[in-house]
């Protein structure tokens, strides 16, 4: 991310409620709460947590892959899955950290629970974090999250196809 890009999302998180509607979307999200974004990690969990795809979308690393396909199509499938979310009217997804608990993929790697504010729908990302770089985001259908009892209802798919694990 280049240091322009890195500063505007810096100001952004620093100016607390902020309402805004996407450029292809109609949706009006509001962020819950300022966060200082230090790293690109740290601004695709806030994006994410915001329902945020055009914030995502740019950015993601364009010559990386997500889940196995390349930017635009990992892109298309998560703004589908937002969707979901918005159509059941969570404006904002709570974080929760975890890991994956299944030794035929990708055992103990850490990641996080999305959880929809008002529908507590939820999906559950693995990510590849070095030096607050994401190389990768995948789902995970086996995660364990560090906090019991977190009422979780419909399990949102990003990758809509039959996972082998």
């Amino acid at each position: 991310m280049d240091p322009d890009k890195l500063k505007i999302l810096k100001e952004l998180a620093l100016m607390g409620d902020v309402t805004y509607v996407t450029h292809n979307k109609k949706y009006l999200i509001t962020v819950e709460e300022p966060r200082q974004l230090n790293t690109q990690a740290d601004a695709i969990l806030y994006f994410l947590q915001n329902l945020d795809i055009d914030m995502l979308n740019s950015i993601l690393e364009d010559n990386r892959t997500y889940q196995n396909f390349d930017k635009k199509k990992f892109i298309s499938k998560l703004d589908d899955a937002m969707d979901e979310f918005l159509k059941y009217g969570d404006t904002f997804l709570h974080m929760h950290s975890g890991y994956c608990n299944s030794e035929k993929c990708n055992f103990k790697c850490k990641g996080y629970t999305f959880i929809g504010n008002k529908s507590n729908n939820y999906f559950d990302l693995i990510f590849d974090i070095k030096e607050g770089i994401v190389n990768d985001i995948y789902e995970c259908t086996k995660f364990k999250c560090n906090e019991k009892g977190l009422n979780k209802n419909i399990q949102i798919e990003i990758d809509k196809s039959n996972m082998p694990f």
